[in-house]
């Protein structure tokens, strides 16, 4: 019983092992480039595309990768959900792209359901004035700010362009001088 069940397990985990490769690539795919897209399109990309060049390339990998269940686990996904993130399979990879990518998200939420969870995630690290519309004449003075103290930044109401103040921050066009990082707003580092 308990020796046929350990046997199939190790078996278990050396196939596991051989398609860590592969699914670490698809998985760095899919942070990498399904941010933009919708659900469908998002499997169709991992199932049929990544995986395929995998094959195409004899890297073994698991065929229909969950990235849900390869990317996060369930006591993160429960601390996403008691942050308000709502539980469906589109929320989940959504708060795995947020969380997993090297670049700032725009996120485009018109229910506001993922603005919620951010300023609940981020709750410790908001300024005081809470988010800030890029349309507010102040925008330059909150983002200082912000960028001194270290704080979460959340800019709403961005539509077709975004201010060109902003491009430094969002390129982390960082400059190290001695032990000081700065980046560069306005002129005015």
């Amino acid at each position: 019983g308990e020796r046929t069940r350990w046997t199939e397990d190790a078996k278990n985990f050396d196939a596991t092992k051989q398609r860590l490769v592969g699914d670490c690539a698809v998985g760095s795919a899919f942070v990498s480039y399904c941010g933009p897209f919708n659900q469908e399109y998002r499997s169709y990309m991992t199932n049929d595309k990544f995986t395929a060049d995998c094959e195409s390339k004899s890297v073994p990998v698991t065929k229909k990768l969950d990235v849900i269940t390869f990317l996060v686990d369930v006591g993160t996904i429960g601390d996403w959900a008691m942050e308000g993130l709502p539980s469906d399979p589109l929320s989940i990879q959504n708060g795995i792209l947020v969380t997993n990518s090297s670049r700032y998200p725009l996120l485009i939420d018109p229910q506001g359901q993922a603005l919620a969870w951010i300023k609940s995630r981020e709750s410790a690290r908001m300024p005081p004035h809470g988010t800030v519309l890029l349309s507010d004449s102040k925008l330059k003075d909150k983002l200082e700010f912000a960028m001194g103290d270290g704080k979460a930044l959340v800019v709403t109401g961005v539509e077709n362009d975004i201010d060109p103040m902003l491009d430094p921050v969002l390129e982390k066009e960082i400059i190290v001088k001695g032990r000081r990082k700065m980046i560069t707003v306005s002129d005015k580092p």
